[in-house]
């Protein structure tokens, strides 16, 4: 597999630093999806899984705008809260290529709810389809916030 290229440059990338500088403060903060993280992915998967595997499957929560994220954060008491989201999408050569990186960062979630002797049928089906719609493009949404603890 070669590497994957970059559509565009995430802004903490670009500028050279980090997405947040608070130098010599005691911060804390957290990171989670944004709202289109991995969309051509998961919308993908979910086709092409047999639905008798998730239905019923109770989806994680996280929150999806910077606002909740900035007010979760305020609610546990910290202070000078920020929040920056981090958009960019990642094109690969193939839909076979897209599917490896996807099913390497979150296969344990997708196939945790399929019996093990069909793991290999399923994820087979999987990148069969990735491959034949031509999904080769993967968004990273990326949602960060921080805060001075008081």
């Amino acid at each position: 597999m070669r590497p994957h290229a970059r559509t565009s440059e995430s802004p903490a990338a670009a500028s050279g630093r980090g997405a947040f500088a608070f130098a010599g403060e005691l911060a804390r903060g957290l990171a989670t999806h944004g709202p289109e993280c991995w969309w051509e992915a998961a919308d993908s998967t979910l086709r092409a899984l047999p639905k008798r595997y998730v239905l019923g499957y109770r989806p994680e929560y996280w929150p999806r705008q910077e606002a909740e994220l900035g007010a979760m954060l305020e609610r546990a008491g910290l202070a000078h809260v920020r929040t920056q989201r981090l958009r960019w999408q990642d094109t690969f050569a193939s839909g076979a290529e897209a599917h490896a990186m996807f099913a390497a960062a979150s296969a344990s979630w997708w196939l945790t709810r399929v019996p093990p002797h069909a793991v290999a049928a399923v994820d087979r089906r999987t990148r069969d389809y990735f491959q034949r719609r031509g999904v080769s493009r993967i968004t990273q949404d990326i949602l960060l916030a921080y805060g001075l603890k008081r």
